[in-house]
């Protein structure tokens, strides 16, 4: 497990559209470029946020991956960002 692989991961697509598309269209020659376990590679693949704050991803950069495969901000988007991380807790985030 590589909380580095995954923020670099999140990273990629939040600062290119490229990314974000591949992401959409060919998730896992997207990850493939990353050292993630199967686990952390599916949880990027499937957007699960509540899965990808457990496994130690940085929050701002899962919202600006979020936001960028989402397009633009809504407030419908915000509620379906925030429903599945009710209920977790954030670790001691460095930054």
């Amino acid at each position: 497990m590589s909380i580095f692989a995954m923020d670099s991961a999140l990273w990629g697509v939040y600062t290119s559209q490229e990314n974000a598309e591949q992401l959409r269209t060919d998730a896992s020659t997207y990850l493939a470029a990353f050292d993630l376990t199967p686990e952390e590679a599916a949880a990027i693949a499937q957007q699960d946020f509540g899965a990808l704050l457990e496994l130690g991803a940085h929050p701002f950069l899962m919202y600006k991956m979020a936001l960028r495969l989402e397009g633009r901000f809504s407030i419908e988007f915000l509620q379906r960002y925030l429903g599945p991380l009710r209920g977790h807790q954030l670790r001691d985030i460095v930054t």
